[in-house]
């Protein structure tokens, strides 16, 4: 159980009370968002929240909501809200906005930081006197360096103006106790939906078992592992672009295993074992490498996690208790099992049980054994499931049939069938994992084989163009279509973004500096409340259009008196012109700064900041991926570089001396 550190013992109040983590910002849990903005949605929300008391630092104010995982047992974890005046903040400007292309958008005036916390970095006993330790979390908040929190189970930012990025998901595989990743990503998204955020981006670096989800899943499905929330291309890395990442997901899909056999199976002899193994359990065709990888990864997921196998009586006479026969135990089994079916698959006690099988089996010693053996293993055509029934607290038993098949069936079938219901059966959840790292290491990876040959050429490159492809992108007003909008009880709905120059400038901005924002009018409203209601909105969400003032109307000639009503339809996208203050429109305006944008030319192709790790030459100051340069993930950068272009420039200057 995690606790929130009130430090006090006072009266639970709104703020207090628990809320369930599966209807977390669902309509009414805890408020009904009716903002048409982020910041309107999120003010509401943090009036059911509790103030954190000793987590505020400069510049943020913190909130905090108990979320009840489940009852039984008892279970609740933290949700961290803290908001962050980035005037105040140690990043100004945010570099996952120019990862993921938005370094044109200016910078805003706050940052709203949604964090789980883990048990480590929380650091909190327990008790109804909570007392907060320093920890990395409350350290990050009291110096206002929230952008560079590490190891939480869930951070989220979002930006005022309703853009954020989702910077760290950890379920049971990076330490979590209580919540899957799944969970924490439905959580994430029903966040992002209630509150009425525009877009998320997300860097796509999970693993699991040592795999990168963003390539095994690709194969498997055709789509990252985040696709299942709306999580698609977000943009270029090291050139891939949208069209060669889909064909190479293609590519890997649609390899055939009737190749992969013979190019790999001499220096692999498990690679056609495993291969034949699947083709002989799905009991139909698996032609593809993506086919194989999709039964596989299903398979796992329905196998259970105590997964049944047949009865292994040569094992079960070697126990020390045992003292029968494989002979007699077989016996003995089978006659349960008889017992068990005149039943009609239905539950019976272990005593009935006992009974019904002394008509045959006099030795009790004997069954006693074999009931205790017995439990959720497949004896003949049935498996033998045993519980313990949670109102008498007697020891059941009942059949099941072998999951893919029935009694009935695998009698009359061949020998065949019956062989694949049983491999079935004797395959477990942690047996198809280990095929499938093994199917991941040696196919796509490459490792213990031969080099690829002819068509197998192409997984290599394949390969490097999904793992390249990381940032990811959901809009969540992509079905928004405000064009459409009509007028709806009296009120007129707009899309306004405002374009500005500086004082002295007669020619405005060619292009708007921010986003659009909906911005909503009663009826009898005027132009001028247009230009008086926009000055005010971007002012609130933009540091850099602290001093805006508004001016005119873009393409709009009617005075500030004339009515909206008959001049702009509802729906309609408007650009409202202003001034600032000389000296206030700088670069420090923009997510980019002054930015790399325009000097970036490297070998793979991109022409602007990809997020990548870049250097630039010293000569002519052009960025390029260390990568492409020969320079790895691990190696430390130069003192001294030169691009191709210039160092081929600087050996020609001998030859141009007299």
């Amino acid at each position: 159980m995690m606790h929130t550190a009130n430090g006090t013992s006072r009266k639970r109040m709104r703020g207090d009370r628990i809320l369930r983590l599966k209807t977390f910002c669902d309509p009414g849990h805890p408020v009904n968002f009716k903002g048409s903005s982020f910041r309107e949605n999120v003010s509401s929300l943090l009036e059911f929240g509790c103030r954190a008391e000793g987590w505020n630092g400069p510049g943020t104010d913190c909130w905090t909501f108990q979320l009840e995982v489940h009852r039984n047992p008892p279970a609740c974890i933290s949700l961290f809200v803290v908001e962050e005046q980035v005037e105040m903040s140690d990043s100004l400007r945010c570099h996952h906005c120019t990862s993921i292309g938005w370094g044109r958008h200016m910078v805003c005036n706050k940052r709203y930081h949604f964090v789980l916390p883990s048990k480590k970095t929380l650091g909190r006993s327990n008790g109804p006197n909570c007392e907060v330790r320093e920890t990395s979390l409350l350290a990050a908040v009291r110096e206002s360096r929230l952008m560079s929190v590490r190891g939480e189970l869930m951070h989220g930012v979002v930006h005022s103006n309703g853009f954020g990025h989702l910077l760290a998901v950890n379920g049971f595989e990076a330490g979590s106790e209580v919540l899957s990743g799944h969970q924490i990503l439905d959580l994430w998204d029903r966040m992002c939906t209630g509150l009425g955020i525009r877009k998320v981006s997300l860097t796509d670096t999970a693993r699991k078992r040592g795999m990168e989800l963003r390539l095994v899943h690709a194969v498997a499905y055709g789509e990252p592992w985040f696709a299942r929330w709306g999580y698609r291309f977000g943009r270029e890395s090291y050139g891939v672009t949208l069209q060669m990442y889909q064909r190479s997901i293609e590519a890997l899909r649609c390899l055939p295993l009737c190749l992969l056999v013979p190019q790999y199976g001499t220096t692999s002899r498990e690679l056609p074992a495993i291969i034949a193994k699947y083709q002989a359990i799905a009991g139909h065709s698996l032609v593809s490498l993506g086919q194989l990888f999709m039964f596989m990864m299903e398979l796992k997921d329905r196998l259970p996690p105590d997964a049944f196998t047949t009865v292994d009586y040569h094992r079960i006479t070697m126990e020390p208790a045992c003292r029968w026969s494989t002979k007699r135990l077989e016996m003995a089994a089978q006659v349960i099992v008889d017992a068990l079916k005149r039943a009609n698959f239905k539950w019976v006690s272990r005593q009935d049980v006992r009974d019904a099988a002394r008509a045959y089996v006099g030795d009790t010693g004997l069954l006693d054994f074999v009931l205790k053996s017995l439990g959720n293993h497949v004896v003949g055509n049935y498996v033998v499931r045993r519980m313990v029934n949670p109102v008498t607290k007697i020891l059941e038993y009942c059949l099941e049939d072998v999951p893919g098949g029935n009694p009935s069936h695998c009698s009359r079938s061949s020998s065949g069938d019956t062989v694949n219901v049983r491999m079935r059966m004797q395959t477990t959840r942690v047996q198809v994992r280990k095929d499938l790292i093994y199917l991941y290491k040696c196919i796509l990876l490459g490792q213990n084989l031969r080099p690829a040959a002819g068509i197998f050429t192409v997984i290599p490159t394949a390969v490097r163009y999904i793992l390249d492809t990381k940032h990811l992108l959901k809009d969540y007003r992509k079905e928004i279509t405000w064009e459409n909008a009509v007028m709806a009880n009296s009120t007129i709905k707009l899309l306004c973004t405002v374009c500005v120059r500086n004082r002295g400038e007669q020619e405005e901005l060619s292009q708007p500096v921010t986003p659009y924002e909906v911005l909503t009018f009663p009826g009898h409203a005027t132009l001028g409340d247009i230009k008086t209601t926009a000055e005010r909105t971007f002012k609130e969400i933009y540091l850099g259009l602290k001093t805006f003032t508004s001016e005119s109307i873009v393409d709009v000639a009617c005075g500030d008196s004339e009515l909206i009503l008959g001049t702009i339809e509802s729906g309609s996208r408007v650009v409202v012109s202003g001034l600032i203050v000389e000296g206030d429109g700088g670069q420090d305006m923009y997510e980019g700064g002054n930015g790399i944008d325009g000097l970036v030319n490297c070998a793979c192709g991109v022409k602007e900041d990809d997020g990548e790790r870049m250097l630039n030459c010293d000569f002519c100051n052009v960025w390029q991926h260390t990568r492409c340069v020969g320079i790895g993930d691990g190696k430390s950068v130069p003192p001294f570089f030169l691009c191709t272009h210039c160092e081929n420039g600087i050996s020609l200057l001998p030859s141009l001396l007299p």
